[in-house]
Formats: C-alpha cells, sequence, structure tokens
C-alpha cells in the first residue's frame, strides 16, 4: 500500500510529463475502470456522468479523542408549590397546594400560577413557603460525534465506448493471476471499501453541583387572577429556608414567584475528555494496477 504523500509525488511528476504520453491499451477481460485517487471533497463526477462506481480508502486515520467535556451551570428554580395550614403559625401537617399554569414556559417568573387542583372552599390562616432549589445535577454541554476520517481516497468508474475523461483520471485493470502487474499497469494502488462507521463518543457526564445560592420573593392570591393579594409587600426565602407566615383566612388560588437572586452551582465532567470507541468497518482490498499516465 503506498502512502498519500507517494500519491500526490508521483501526481505531481506524472503531471509534469506533458500531454504527449500515451495510455497503454487495457486488455478486454481486466474490467478496465477509470481511477480517481486524493481529496474526497475534490472527487469529481465519473466520466461520461457514469452513476455506477466504486468507492475506497487508503492509510485511514482518525483521531481518538471526540472532545473536551464541559459542563452547565447549575440554575435556580422557583418553587411551584405551598403548604397550607387552617391554624395559625403552620400549627398542623398542611395541605400541600400547587401551583401550574399551561401557557407558562419552563421558566414561570413572575407568571401567575393558577393552584391545581383548584382551592376547595376551606380558608387558610398560614403557609409554609418552599424555598427555591438549585438543580441537582448539570447537564454536559455537548454530546459529541466521531472526529473526521482521513485517508486516501479512490474512485472506480467503469470505461465507456467514446468517454474521455478530463485530466485526473487513469487508466487501471486488476493484476495478473500472480498478483503483479503487466508492463504499462505497474503503478500497483490499493484500497478497501468502507462498509460502516460503527465509531461513537463516549458520553460526557457531570459530577454533583457546588456552591450557588438562589433567593425568592413569592405572593400568594386569594382568586386566579393575581388581583387579591394576601401577603402583601411579598415575601423573601432563600433555598435553605422554608418560612411560616400567617395570613389573613382566605383560600389560596394563585401564586406569583420571582428570583431575587441567583447564584449558579458548578459542576466539573466525570472525564475530562470523551474518547472514541469502535472501529471503522472495511471490506477486502482491491488492487488496482494502473498506467503511469494521467488522461
Amino acid at each position: 500500500m503506498r502512502s498519500t504523500s507517494y500519491f500526490a509525488f508521483s501526481m505531481a511528476a506524472l503531471l509534469g510529463c506533458g500531454d504527449e504520453l500515451s495510455i497503454p491499451t487495457p486488455r478486454v477481460d481486466d474490467h478496465a475502470v477509470w481511477l480517481w485517487t486524493g481529496d474526497t471533497a475534490n472527487a469529481p463526477a465519473c466520466p461520461g456522468h457514469r452513476l455506477d462506481f466504486w468507492e475506497g480508502w487508503a492509510d485511514e486515520a482518525a483521531m481518538e479523542e471526540c472532545g473536551v467535556c464541559t459542563c452547565e451551570p447549575a440554575l435556580c428554580a422557583l418553587p411551584s408549590s405551598v403548604t397550607a395550614h387552617r391554624s395559625p403559625r403552620c400549627g398542623d401537617h398542611g395541605t400541600q397546594i400547587a401551583f401550574d399554569d399551561q401557557d407558562a414556559d419552563e421558566d414561570h417568573a413572575g407568571v401567575c400560577l393558577k393552584a391545581v387542583p383548584p382551592v376547595p372552599s376551606e380558608v387558610f390562616a398560614s403557609v409554609t413557603f418552599e424555598p427555591p432549589t438549585l438543580a441537582a445535577k448539570c447537564v454536559p454541554s455537548r454530546q459529541f460525534d466521531p472526529p473526521p476520517i482521513f485517508g486516501s481516497f479512490a474512485k472506480a468508474c467503469p470505461m465507456g465506448v467514446g468517454i474521455h475523461p478530463v485530466n485526473g483520471w487513469r487508466a487501471c485493470i486488476s493484476p495478473e493471476d500472480d498478483g503483479l502487474c503487466r508492463t504499462g499497469f505497474d503503478i500497483r494502488l490499493e484500497f478497501k471499501e468502507r462498509i460502516a462507521d460503527a465509531r461513537r463518543c463516549t458520553p460526557c457526564f457531570c459530577e454533583a453541583p457546588a456552591g450557588g445560592n438562589c433567593e425568592a420573593e413569592l405572593l400568594v392570591y386569594a382568586e386566579t387572577s393575581c388581583t387579591t393579594e394576601i401577603i402583601g409587600g411579598g415575601f423573601g426565602v432563600d433555598q435553605n429556608d422554608r418560612r411560616c407566615t400567617d395570613i389573613d383566612p382566605l383560600p389560596l388560588a394563585a401564586m406569583r414567584a420571582v428570583l431575587t437572586h441567583q447564584e449558579p452551582g458548578t459542576c466539573v465532567p466525570t472525564s475530562l475528555v470523551s474518547q472514541v470507541s469502535g472501529d471503522i468497518v472495511s471490506g477486502e482490498p482491491r488492487v488496482f494496477c494502473c498506467s503511469s499516465n494521467f488522461n
């Protein structure tokens, strides 16, 4: 198998020989082909625009690392429920009231959230406010695709009557029964068809968040339009605090919440690099005996 640098040198030398060189006539039983070798990105269409062709690669190589793993920060999340108590100072077990709105996005900052299910006619005397929370885990910044494959590319196209390719194609035949190339077709090139790329990149994972601080202001309302405020001026709570407050004896129908302070937690990846696993699956080698001339 010849190296990519050898191909490049041979091509440059032959191209400098001029157009007066003639290509030997191949035997009929050799299944003669036009062969193009080089960079896959520059592979031309087959001479005569033939659609039946064979592709192969040699000296394939690819990086063994997919990329550096990084982690997104762990963000603060607003509470979406409170615990309502019929007795003052949160003196009983209480009833959890969840708030939601199908029209609200995941970040429901400042949105009027309705009680789900609707609050019955009971009245409550105190409320335990749930704290804002830091995300329990960090999400990897990205997952990777396998890196590109480099190597020498070959495209073999059938010869046809009256087809005359432009420069860059060699006339090639199969080797003799002993594996050698006959005179006039003494450039031996070997390629393998690529059957499948079974490579994958190992996933990136993140350790548990460290640090971070979340604070929120909460308002609860007696009706679903968030116009009748129960707690005047709002109520602040941080991520380490479940706070109880007495309220006027009214039903709880809606809530608003906003973050007043957000310091995201940070995560480090469990492994620094995403590695390549799996292999490139190749077919049987195919040998071409080619003329030294380009057409």
